[in-house]
């Protein structure tokens, strides 16, 4: 059975629906979603995250805003958040998530990953790099 991974940030416009487009063309045996802790239900993607992601060659035109859920985390084997304070979140919903929640920068530098939302699309380029990078570690960790 594959392993179901869950990525969350702040509204799911940036950068968990980048992380989301990176995991799953790298490791389709996972079944990878993405949501935010204060998600407008079905916003679009924000564009400049879109470019970084085409520049991966990656489309994720498709990509809506969600709202994270308790369900959602409780159906996750892994959860993958961007920033400590996600996790704060992620555990104030679900105490039971405590073993299964993780920075995505668990095996790099352990340090939260800047929301480029608002900036130029360089900040979306490094974030998108910084991401790419995270979920490579991770793929490795997951075989």
């Amino acid at each position: 059975m594959s392993q179901r991974i869950l990525i969350v940030c702040r509204g799911n416009l940036c950068r968990s629906p980048m992380a989301e487009a990176l995991m799953r063309h790298r490791a389709s045996a996972l079944t990878v979603t993405s949501a935010g802790l204060a998600a407008i239900e079905g916003s679009d993607m924000d564009p400049a995250a879109r470019r970084a992601l085409a520049a991966h060659g990656l489309d994720a035109q498709a990509h809506v805003a969600r709202q994270v859920t308790l369900a959602a985390i409780e159906c996750a084997d892994v959860v993958l958040a961007m920033e400590k304070r996600h996790i704060a979140a992620l555990l104030a919903l679900s105490p039971a998530a405590r073993s299964k929640a993780y920075l995505l920068s668990r095996w790099s530098d352990k340090l939260d990953i800047d929301d480029p939302f608002g900036r130029p699309q360089d900040a979306f380029d490094r974030s998108c790099a910084i991401i790419a990078s995270a979920v490579d570690a991770w793929l490795a960790k997951l075989d």
